[in-house]
């Protein structure tokens, strides 16, 4: 026969829990507790034997935790959690022997990119290997993920990938296009991601170009070149005319510079164009990688037209018919890079027919 006196022991309803919280964010737990009685539930920190609660009141001097109770839930909150809050808690009622429930925290922490163990500006000469090391910190731990900050393709290995993954990049043979940033992208599932930015400077010894190989221009207009220039370090750049001298800014010449990466455009203008300046025109890159040159030769371009007239006696019309049109190609004959007879000047004369096989429309 039962004891009358003889009241049920508390007893825990549900299984224990484990929590995941981001980073400074707050995390509660709970354990529900039937038949409580008057006994005291009390959370402690399992790993220092830390008491944090017994009942309603806070033992821990730690500011960041509260307790509450609702019914039969005990809930216990931490707030503003931090990476050391993460661990084993138990909540204990002191029965004789006391029972006991264990709950554990995890608390993810956002990726974080650890600058004094990564790569940071890295300057290479063309062709050779680079090595690039990106260091993150967080929980869980994170992944990296490297692309170029322009999409485009890389060489790692005998690879050629627009993405890749893991803390070490390994770049084969560097072209002067790689010049530029490239991301090192760290990421665990607990957002944000972060990345950084790495600058890859790649040293070449500068290209110079000019489309155009001749040009014609007409007397009086005004003539512009361009040249395209790659190189890193950044070039000078100058043009010269016939006599190898440099050519600078005033009423006669105009000289500018466009500048993206390690590409650039110079441009040369020259105003009311003569007879005096027709010949080869040279494009000059120079930096400490070494120096290069492209030119291109100017022609002037001169148009005749001889006319008839025919009179009609019925109607006194005057009628100009045109008879042949022709262009004038004048060169200096110590232009070095024309072979021509030595006279001091030539005169090339072209039927419409023939101007029209050549690219000698007036310059922009």
């Amino acid at each position: 026969m039962k004891n009358a006196f003889v009241t049920d022991e508390p007893t825990f309803v549900g299984s224990e829990t484990n929590v995941t919280v981001v980073l400074g964010r707050d995390a509660t737990l709970t354990c529900k507790v039937e038949n409580l009685q008057s006994y005291k539930v009390a959370w402690l920190r399992v790993d220092t034997q830390t008491i944090l609660t017994i009942g309603h009141h806070v033992i821990t001097k730690n500011h960041r935790v509260a307790v509450s109770r609702r019914d039969q839930t005990w809930s216990l909150t931490l707030r503003d959690v931090r990476p050391a809050d993460g661990g084993h808690y138990m909540c204990q009622i002191n029965t004789e022997p006391m029972i006991t429930q264990t709950h554990h925290l995890h608390v993810s922490v956002p990726p974080d990119i650890v600058d004094s163990d990564s790569s940071g500006e890295v300057i290479v000469w063309e062709g050779d290997n680079v090595t690039l090391h990106c260091a993150a910190s967080g929980t869980p731990q994170p992944t990296i993920l490297w692309r170029r900050e322009d999409s485009a393709a890389f060489n790692v290995g005998r690879e050629t990938v627009t993405k890749w993954n893991g803390a070490w990049l390994n770049l084969t043979t560097v072209t002067r296009d790689m010049n530029g940033a490239l991301l090192c992208i760290a990421t665990n599932g607990v957002p944000p991601s972060v990345s950084k930015r790495i600058l890859l400077h790649v040293l070449c010894k500068p290209t110079a170009r000019i489309a155009q190989k001749m040009m014609g221009v007409y007397v009086g207009e005004t003539m512009q070149l361009r040249c395209r220039i790659e190189a890193n370090p950044p070039p000078t750049v100058y043009w010269t005319h016939i006599d190898f001298n440099k050519l600078y800014n005033g009423s006669k010449y105009q000289t500018s510079l466009k500048s993206e990466g390690y590409k650039y455009t110079a441009f040369l203008r020259v105003r009311n164009m003569s007879r005096e300046d027709i010949g080869s025109y040279y494009c000059y890159a120079e930096n400490s990688m070494g120096s290069t040159r492209d030119d291109v030769t100017i022609y002037t371009l001169a148009t005749t037209t001889s006319t008839s007239t025919e009179v009609t006696t019925a109607v006194q019309d005057v009628t100009t018919t045109p008879i042949q049109t022709y262009a004038e190609l004048e060169v200096k004959e110590h232009d070095p890079d024309i072979q021509f007879p030595h006279e001091d000047r030539i005169v090339v004369v072209l039927s419409q027919h023939q101007m029209q096989n050549l690219d000698f429309s007036p310059s922009s």
